[in-house]
């Protein structure tokens, strides 16, 4: 009983695929030839047949998230839109910071040193700390003036700063305005160095500031050059749709070319 079962499937299989088809898959909207080998008539064509394939969409990117993902690290939003020069963003990011990071850390060690140099040679009259200087206003008058006595500070700040000179100017003028020794031609070379070291500290704080606004600019860039990336692709992908897998086998119906009949075949499809 079995066997005759499998006859009877067998000889089904014959009535409904007299021939074997062996084709390749094409695009959208290109012509599809086929060849098939038949046993009993030889090799034969079928020409000017379309295969119709049931069309996918890629999946579509959210402008808005690419926006995010990019302001917060910058590239990142064209990483996820399937652009890979985002990591060119990225990498400017990271060039910035590194630029911002060593200039800021040179200028404190600048603004340390000539912070030292004020202690080491600046000498108080009577009572006075630098305790209680102001760590930015004072210091930074200590390098502009050779004693205590000028007009840019006021009582308070005199009061909170003490009275104070610096160490290689002589001791004589210790009392007099800033003023009236610049007049006699009179400098401390110690407040010129110091001063020398707090302008080098301030230039390169102020370019330590300019690669941290490259670095925001970045941010903002390349957010809203993910947003139209995102939207570019999928504008792209709209237009250019991925043909769906389609099944290894299949019955499909042919037309013979030279006889002008339909028949029902075996096919075995292949992408290539």
């Amino acid at each position: 009983m079995r066997f005759n079962t499998k006859i009877l499937i067998f000889v089904l299989l014959l009535s409904l695929l007299p021939g074997v088809c062996l084709a390749s898959d094409a695009f959208p909207a290109e012509p599809f030839t086929a060849f098939y080998l038949e046993s009993a008539l030889g090799n034969r064509a079928l020409a000017n047949e379309s295969l119709t394939a049931n069309q996918v969409r890629q999946p579509r990117k959210s402008p808005n998230e690419a926006f995010l993902y990019s302001l917060v690290i910058p590239g990142m939003g064209q990483l996820y839109a399937g652009a890979k020069y985002g990591y060119l963003y990225t990498a400017a990011e990271v060039g910035f910071l590194a630029a911002f990071f060593i200039l800021r850390n040179a200028a404190s060690n600048t603004r340390d040193d000539y912070r030292d140099i004020v202690r080491e040679h600046v000498v108080f009259i009577g009572a006075g700390s630098f305790e209680d200087w102001d760590p930015i206003e004072d210091f930074e008058h200590a390098t502009q003036y050779e004693t205590w006595n000028h007009v840019y500070d006021s009582e308070a700040t005199r009061t909170r700063t003490g009275k104070w000179y610096w160490a290689d100017i002589d001791p004589d003028l210790k009392n007099e305005k800033h003023g009236d020794i610049e007049n006699k031609g009179i400098s401390s070379k110690y407040r010129l160095e110091a001063f020398d070291l707090r302008q080098q500290a301030n230039d390169t704080f102020e370019r330590a500031r300019f690669f941290l606004g490259l670095a925001i600019l970045n941010h903002v860039i390349s957010a809203v050059e993910a947003r139209i990336t995102a939207k570019r692709i999928n504008a792209r992908l709209e237009n250019t749709p991925v043909p769906a897998q389609t099944r290894m086998f299949d019955i499909d119906i042919k037309t013979d070319i030279l006889t002008g009949t339909t028949t029902g075949m075996f096919v075995l499809r292949k992408r290539f």
